[in-house]
């Protein structure tokens, strides 16, 4: 049969081989992340992340979110694409999940990520920075991510509210929002999963 055999290249899903629990808390890991370094740089809102997988079948999972457009919307909305990936690799790491295939895997499901990064047309010094600072996000907000994590596997939905309620949580005296409202602008957009 077409596909199959030795000369046969394996789907992402095929070198991920997870359970459907945990492609479910994969891919949700991902959009969250993205939300939730996107909100942390108190740039970005976020509307909802929603999350519909059926096993054996289609996978839908985004993150509705806006930007302000300003002279760091660049650094911002690169640091919020990073934030899904970078989220999934640390996942991976902390269940004890992660293979370099895995890593290979989950940046190939990661290409519109990467697409929409190259439109921007940064330099490699703003998509280093961008990483890092997503990174440093990631790490300072990690339990309520996995929180709203745990939340959109369960209910297949978080609102940004729900995200802000859970990364203020965490944080007493600190805040993810700016202290005026963020206006929606032009640049608002999704960010689709798999």
């Amino acid at each position: 049969m077409p596909g199959e055999g030795p000369g046969r290249l394996q789907t992402i899903g095929e070198v991920l081989a997870f359970t459907d629990e945990q492609y479910r808390l994969y891919t949700a890991v991902h959009e969250i992340g993205h939300a939730t370094a996107g909100l942390a740089t108190g740039k970005c809102t976020v509307d909802c992340c929603e999350l519909s997988i059926v096993p054996g079948a289609a996978t839908d999972a985004y993150t509705d979110i806006s930007w302000v457009q300003d002279r760091f919307e660049q650094n911002t909305r690169l640091v919020m694409l990073h934030g899904g990936l970078l989220a999934q690799d640390r996942w991976m790491k902390e269940q004890s999940l992660w293979t370099t295939d895995r890593y290979r895997a989950a940046r190939s499901g990661a290409r519109h990520d990467f697409a929409a990064m190259e439109e921007l047309g940064a330099n490699e010094a703003a998509v280093t920075a961008a990483r890092e600072e997503s990174q440093m996000l990631l790490a300072q907000h990690w339990p309520a991510v996995l929180k709203a994590t745990d939340h959109l596997c369960t209910t297949g939905r978080i609102t940004g509210g729900q995200l802000c309620d859970l990364l203020l949580g965490h944080l007493p005296g600190q805040s993810v929002r700016d202290e005026a409202p963020l206006a929606p602008s032009r640049g608002q957009g999704a960010v689709r999963g798999r």
